[in-house]
Parts: C-alpha cells; structure tokens; sequence
C-alpha cells in the first residue's frame, strides 16, 4: 500500500528515472546482465508496509556494480542506491549507500551519485 500523499508512486519511480538518467551520464553502464532472481523491496514503516517489485536495471562502473532502490519513511519517500562486486549483485547481497530525499533538486542528485559512483 503507496502511503504517501504528496507524491505517486508512478510520480517517485519518474525520479528514480531521473537518478539512472544521472548516472548514465556519469559514466555507468547497463551491461547485459540476467539476475537469477526477481528484485523486491519491501519498507515497514509508522505500521505500515510497502511491497514493490522492481525492475531497476542494473549499472556497471569502475568495476561495481549499481542499482536504484528506496527507502520508504513516514515522512516522505528516499531513493537509495546499492552497490557491490559481481558475485554481491548474484546473491543479492548488495550494499546501500546513504539514502538522499527523493525531492532533492537535480544538481543536489547529482552530487549524491558521485559520492556513490567515486
């Protein structure tokens, strides 16, 4: 269940857009790969609990591996951005790096991708 009113969920996944659109430009890479699994984020939060499946593709850079995922608090949405090696994205063990609002302006993404890609 979306429980935000501020924004859509079709609104924050327009954003999450936008972050792979940035890092695209920063250089990351879709390379072909097959996940042996179907990616699923699940947020608990003030009672309530959001289940989204995603179809977020997968970045390469510098010999990382990326993807956009989120972080749901009561407030408002987060998007947050996941690394690892190869064999992390396999097992779907990835990291997260630190979650930014999802209603930063676009040079202020910018920066928070970097901090995550360098």
């Amino acid at each position: 269940m979306w429980f935000y009113d501020n924004i859509s969920r079709d609104e924050f996944e327009k954003r999450k857009d936008t972050v792979e659109r940035i890092m695209r430009e920063l250089g990351a890479v879709k390379p072909n790969i097959n996940l042996p699994y179907r990616q699923k984020t699940t947020s608990h939060t003030g009672g309530l609990t959001e289940t989204h499946r995603s179809r977020r593709p997968v970045f390469k850079f510098n010999n990382e591996y990326f993807r956009v995922d989120e972080f749901l608090c009561k407030e408002k949405p987060f998007i947050v951005i996941e690394y690892g090696t190869y064999d992390e994205l396999m097992k779907n063990v990835m990291h997260d790096a630190e979650p930014f609002p999802y209603d930063l302006p676009d040079d202020e993404i910018k920066s928070e991708i970097k901090k995550t890609l360098i």
